[in-house]
């Protein structure tokens, strides 16, 4: 027979730990001895093992007492799969948060005196784009930001800028949507549009139900105006009738 201490040390679990097993009837010790100490057989101790073993697959006590103590209800099968979805549910939703810290940090990096009032707005569009977009999406969408990588990234902003300013100057001039070089503008549109979506259909609508939605100026903060995502979703739908 051995003591408690000596099963504490050897299993590497605390004297409290045998002592709440034993109180909830996990494990409880086979004797005492005269002065009341906890004495372990045998058995006792390879019961044990079986409790470690099992606590460290994340099986909760109730679950192990249910396997141990043979209840038919208990199919291990059934618990080791329940164990396995609650361990993949947990893996989805640390890479979803992975990736938003990475894209947080992203739009954080160089803000310097502006952090505070980045901080927030970064905040903001992440949350809009949860809405819209599913975990494989988003998952996706950092996927193509890591192949352009930083310098691709910085090149298509400067790129969306600058066909920003054009469009808006060409239609504030009372081009129509028609207009030849409207229809030039167009086509950088779309093309920047794959660039982001990388060509998924899924993503695409996606994306323009967020903006269809949210407004064009809300869900691209500030970029486009509702008179110039008009103008150039004519100019779109234009160039492909043509």
């Amino acid at each position: 027979m051995r003591r408690i201490g000596e099963v504490a040390a050897a299993t590497g679990l605390t004297v409290r730990t045998l002592h709440h097993y034993d109180e909830i009837g996990l494990l409880r010790p086979a004797e005492r001895s005269e002065a009341g100490y906890r004495l372990y057989s045998d058995d006792d101790v390879r019961r044990l093992y079986r409790i470690v073993a099992f606590r460290r697959l994340g099986l909760a006590l109730e679950q192990i007492a249910a396997l141990l103590d043979g209840d038919g209800a208990s199919d291990p099968r059934a618990l080791i799969r329940a164990q396995l979805e609650r361990l993949e549910a947990e893996a989805a939703m640390r890479e979803q948060l992975r990736i938003r810290l990475v894209r947080l940090l992203r739009a954080l990096e160089g803000a310097e005196g502006a952090a505070a009032d980045l901080f927030l707005q970064a905040i903001e569009g992440m949350t809009m784009a949860e809405q819209y977009y599913t975990p494989e999406q988003l998952a996706q969408l950092e996927e193509r930001r890591r192949e352009l990588g930083d310098e691709g990234m910085r090149r298509a902003e400067a790129d969306w800028a600058a066909l920003i300013a054009e469009a808006e100057e060409l239609r504030a001039s009372g081009a129509a949507p028609t207009d030849p070089r409207a229809g030039a503008l167009a086509d950088r549109w779309a093309a920047l549009i794959a660039r982001f979506t990388g060509g998924d259909a899924g993503i695409h609508d996606s994306l323009n139900t967020m903006y269809e939605t949210e407004g064009s100026e809300r869900a691209s903060r500030g970029a486009v105006s509702g008179e110039l995502m008009e103008w150039m979703r004519e100019a779109v739908a234009s160039r492909r009738a043509s």
